[in-house]
């Protein structure tokens, strides 16, 4: 099987994971709240983002596992999970922002999105090294 073919799929399924990731736990929001004391909160709860988060971290995981802990796999992985939340987000977003700064904002989810993604990576290609050292390692013995 040619690594393109093993890979392909692998895209597409983290491409659909994190943009579904976006809508089921971001998509549905309505908008800002007003808070007893009078400020406000929105358009997401603190909840909402982690859970989010956690979801797109466990789909970068995945990805990362599934095309065998290569370093271009892992930032292909990382690429199309950033590309594809953001992509859901500014459809979102751009829908009612009349001052443009929607443009900011998604400049600003792409680059943390990449940064924090790339660490899950790493962290992701460093224990399955570990783990496969230590199993090697076990079975020599």
């Amino acid at each position: 099987m040619s690594r393109f073919s093993r890979t392909a799929p692998v895209l597409i399924a983290v491409a659909v994971a994190s943009a579904l990731s976006w809508f089921a736990w971001l998509g549905w929001e309505t908008g800002y709240r007003e808070l007893p004391d009078g400020s406000v909160e929105g358009p997401y709860s603190a909840a909402q983002v982690v859970a989010c988060a956690v979801t797109v971290a466990a789909v970068v995981v995945a990805g990362c596992l599934a095309l065998r802990g290569s370093r271009g796999g892992a930032a292909a992985v990382v690429l199309t999970a950033t590309g594809a939340f953001a992509v859901m987000w500014a459809l979102d977003a751009s829908s009612d922002d009349t001052s443009g700064l929607w443009v900011v904002g998604l400049a600003l989810l792409v680059l943390g999105t990449t940064a924090g993604l790339s660490v899950v990576a790493f962290l992701t290609l460093l224990v399955r090294r570990c783990l496969l050292r230590n199993r090697s390692r076990t079975a020599s013995e």
